[in-house]
Order: C-alpha cells, then structure tokens, then sequence
C-alpha cells in the first residue's frame, strides 16, 4: 500500500493551532485529543483524495484513503452522534473543505480564494474544540476563530510572496499593508501578547524576503516559529 501524506507541512499548523487554541481557552481534557485523533485522520485522508481528483487514472489512493478515513470516522462520529451541536457545526464548515475538492479538479488549488477557503475551515476547528468542552459558543469562541483566520491569512500573503507571487509588487504590497492592518486589529481587539505576536510576523514580512528565504524548508521553519509564538500568545490571551 502506498502512504499518501499531505505534502503542505505549513498547513499542518492550521490544522493545530486553531483546534488546540480554543481547547486551551474552552479548558483541555481527554475529549479533545481523541477528538483531535479524528480530525488528524481525516486531514491525512483528502492527501490520496486530492490526487484522485487531480488524476482519476491513479488508483493506488483507494487503500490508504480507507485507512484514514475510516480511522478518523471512528474518533468522530461517536461525538458528532452524542452531540448534535457538534454535527451541526461540522456540517457548516464542511463546505469549505468541498470548495478545497472543487478548486483541485479544476486545478485552480493555488489560487488565493482556495487557500482562504482552507483558512476558514481549518479555523472553524476552533468551534468544535470550544463545544467539547460542554460550553456554548460565545464571544470569545468567535474570536478565537477569527484571530485565527486572519493570522493564517497573513501567512499565506508571506508565502506566497516569497515563491509563486515573488514577482507581483502589488500583491507584495497588498500583503505588507495587510500585516499593518492586523497590528491595528490586535491592539483594538485583543491585548499584548497576541500585538506583539503581530508585531514580529510583520517584522518577518518585511525583513526576510525571497532573497533570504529562498528555499521551501527555510519558509517552512520560519512559519512553524511564528505559528508556535502566536498560539502561546492565544493562550495568554485567552
């Protein structure tokens, strides 16, 4: 059997990150990890159903596709049966995952909309982490995920500049102007860890540009680093 693995490792801290940042705030317990178990299944799955979808001749996806799939089912479902908020609020979500697919047969998976799409699914995590808790969504659920979404944005504009978009000043420039902007957010809206989380990944946006972050592994260390830093400063925050 051949191990298809996502080959987008940055995705994988959109992936943590908004889950366990609103387990850590909504309070931790062992629901979270085999919750998360799932999930974490489930993502492993879409790597072989992608490439399907991109090429319908390769068959060699179907075993591994099971595999993971089926495993994420069996850390899920019971909690999705047990709690119908936590169904419904998956299935408000799903969608965006769905456009992910639609983007990928059209070979349009590197456009910047199928990249937010990802963003607010992987953030919409954060929804059902504050549920398995046993508590409402509220105010600051909403801004767990929102905090999310906009930080993981602000990375995609980084990455993007430094390899496919290296040579678009006005998407450069789109990007740097959105790193200020989200500085003034945090310091509206949020307090100083999370102003100074956004201060450096401005400090990262205009300082290491393509010149010093040339090769994919470097991009990729530099992501992980600033994703650690801002879910410390959400857990300070929250």
């Amino acid at each position: 059997m051949k191990w298809y693995i996502p080959r987008e490792h940055g995705a994988w801290a959109m992936l943590i990150v908004p889950f366990w940042s609103a387990a850590f705030a909504a309070g931790l317990s062992i629901h979270h990890l085999l919750f998360f178990t799932g999930i974490f299944a489930v993502y492993f799955a879409q790597a072989p159903l992608l490439t399907w979808v991109k090429n319908p001749s390769i068959n060699d996806v179907w075993p591994s596709f099971i595999l993971y799939l089926s495993t994420g089912l069996l850390f899920t479902v019971p909690y999705l049966v047990m709690d119908p908020a936590l169904f419904v609020t998956g299935l408000l979500i799903l969608p965006f995952f769905l456009m992910n697919i639609l983007f990928a047969k059209l070979k349009k998976e590197r456009w910047f909309i199928n990249d937010l799409c990802a963003i607010a699914g992987l953030s919409g995590l954060g929804f059902l982490a504050w549920q398995l808790a046993s508590l409402q969504v509220t105010h600051n659920a909403f801004l767990i995920v929102l905090f999310n979404f906009l930080f993981f944005t602000g990375s995609v504009f980084h990455v993007k500049s430094l390899i496919r978009e290296k040579r678009n000043k006005r998407f450069i420039v789109t990007g740097k102007v959105y790193h200020a902007l989200l500085i003034g957010f945090f310091s509206v809206y949020a307090s100083w860890p999370l102003i100074a989380a956004g201060l450096l990944t401005f400090l990262k946006t205009m300082l290491l540009n393509e010149k010093i972050l040339s090769r994919p592994g470097k991009i990729g260390v530099v992501e992980i680093v600033n994703s650690v830093v801002f879910f410390i400063a959400m857990a300070l925050h929250f």
